[in-house]
C-alpha cells in the first residue's frame, strides 16, 4: 500500500501533459504571482489562531486557471492544505488530481468516484493509489465531498441527495445551514424557499420565495416540501424509488416527506443510520464508509450585506457535539469574520475559508 506523501508526487512528464488540460500556462501565472502571496499570507494568519486543527483553504477551482490568482503550489509548499469546488467534469478532476488538491467538491459524486478510482498517481499504470485496502477512497489521501450532497442527481440538501452521495462513496457530505424562526440549523444554501426549488406540502407552487428564518421547525416541516427538478440538471430525478435508503427513514422518524427540509441534527442521524447492523449486512463496504464519513457543514448569510452571527455558529456547534461528531466536521463559510468566530468560540472544528475571488490586504489584516 502506498503511503500519501507517495502519491503526492507524480513523475514531471506525467505532470506536465496533464496539467494543460486545465492550466496551460501555468508557470507563467505562478511567475506573476507577487513573492509576497495575499492567499498564503490569510492562510498563515488563520493557521496561527488556530488551537486544534490547521484551517483549509477551499477556492473556486476558476481560481487556480491561469491568472485565477491562487498559487496552488505555494499554498502545499506553505503546508496549508487546499480543497477545490465546484468540479464537474472528468478532464478538470483528473488534472487537479495530478496537481496534487487534497480534495474536490462535486456536485458529480459519481464521475468523481470515477476520477479518483481511475488515479494513478506515481504513473506506474496501476490507478488506485488514492484508494485503501478495500477499493474505498482513503480519507488520509483525498477528501472526495459530494456538493450539497449530490446535487446534479438530487434536488440538493436533501436526504435522497446525500444518501446518492453515500452511494457513490464519498469521503465528505458538503452541505449549507442556515438558523430557523426557532433558531434550528437545517439545510439550505438560500435564505428562503425558493419557488424553482420548493413547493407546498399539498403539492402547490411557491409563489413567492419564503424567508426560512421567519419558520419555526415545525412549521417549514410541516408545510413545504423541496424537490422541484431544476431543467439546467438534466441528470436530477426525484424519483423516490431511487432512494430507498431516504424514504424508509422519512418514514421511520415522521418526516412528511423525504424531501422535507432537513434539521442538521436528522441528517447526522441519517448518516449513523447508514451504518448500522442491517446495513452492514445488506452493504458491509457503504457501511464501513459512513461510519468514518465527515460533514462539511457551511454557514450561509441570510443576505450579502448581513453578517453571520455567532450564533449561527453556536448553534451548528451544539449539534456536531450532541451528535458526538466532533472531530469529524469541518465549519465553512465565505464570510471571514465567521471563520474567524468559530476558530475562537469552537475550536475543536476545523474552520475552513470558502473563497471566490482572490484575497486582498484588506482580508489579510481582517484575519491577522
Amino acid at each position: 500500500m502506498r503511503t500519501a506523501s507517495s502519491t503526492r508526487r507524480p513523475p514531471r512528464r506525467v505532470l506536465a501533459v496533464l496539467l494543460a488540460a486545465l492550466t496551460c500556462g501555468c508557470t507563467r501565472a505562478h511567475l506573476t504571482t507577487p513573492p509576497d502571496d495575499p492567499t498564503v499570507r490569510l492562510m498563515d494568519a488563520l493557521r496561527a489562531h488556530a488551537r486544534t486543527h490547521a484551517p483549509v483553504c477551499s477556492p473556486d477551482v476558476a481560481l487556480l486557471r491561469p491568472g485565477g490568482g491562487i498559487d496552488l503550489e505555494r499554498l502545499h509548499a506553505a503546508g496549508h492544505p487546499v480543497v477545490v469546488w465546484t468540479v464537474n467534469d472528468l478532464p478538470t478532476m483528473r488534472a487537479l488530481l495530478q496537481r496534487g488538491v487534497d480534495g474536490i467538491i462535486s456536485d458529480r459524486p459519481d464521475l468523481l468516484a470515477q476520477a479518483v478510482r481511475d488515479f494513478d498517481a506515481n504513473g506506474d499504470g496501476t490507478p488506485g493509489d488514492l484508494l485503501d485496502a478495500d477499493g474505498l477512497i482513503d480519507p488520509k489521501r483525498f477528501d472526495a465531498q459530494g456538493h450539497r450532497g449530490a446535487r446534479n442527481l438530487r434536488p440538493e440538501n436533501t436526504l435522497p441527495a446525500f444518501e446518492a452521495a453515500l452511494d457513490h462513496r464519498m469521503t465528505t457530505l458538503e452541505l449549507d445551514t442556515v438558523l430557523t424562526a426557532d433558531g434550528v440549523p437545517v439545510l439550505s444554501h438560500d435564505p428562503d424557499l425558493s419557488p424553482a426549488k420548493c413547493r407546498h406540502a399539498d403539492g402547490s407552487p411557491l409563489t413567492t420565495p419564503v424567508p426560512v428564518a421567519t419558520l419555526t421547525v415545525a412549521q417549514l416541516q410541516s408545510a413545504y416540501v423541496c424537490d422541484r427538478l431544476l431543467p439546467h440538471r438534466p441528470e436530477q430525478t426525484n424519483d423516490h424509488t431511487c432512494s430507498p435508503e431516504a424514504v424508509a427513514f422519512a418514514a421511520r422518524t415522521g418526516l412528511p416527506d423525504p424531501y422535507t427540509v432537513p434539521t442538521l441534527r436528522q441528517l447526522f442521524a441519517f448518516a449513523a443510520d447508514q451504518a448500522d447492523a442491517a446495513h452492514e449486512a445488506r452493504d458491509p463496504l457503504r457501511a464501513r464508509n459512513a461510519r468514518r464519513l465527515r460533514f462539511n457543514v457551511e454557514l450561509k448569510r441570510t443576505s450579502v450585506k448581513t453578517d453571520i452571527a455567532p450564533a449561527h455558529g453556536d448553534a451548528v456547534a451544539r449539534d456536531i457535539q450532541e451528535a458526538g461528531l466532533v472531530g469529524r466536521v469541518d465549519v465553512q463559510s465565505f464570510d471571514l469574520r465567521a471563520v474567524r468566530s468559530v476558530q475562537e468560540r469552537h475550536p475543536e472544528s476545523r474552520a475552513v475559508l470558502l473563497l471566490e475571488t482572490r484575497p486582498t490586504e484588506v482580508d489579510v489584516k481582517a484575519a491577522e
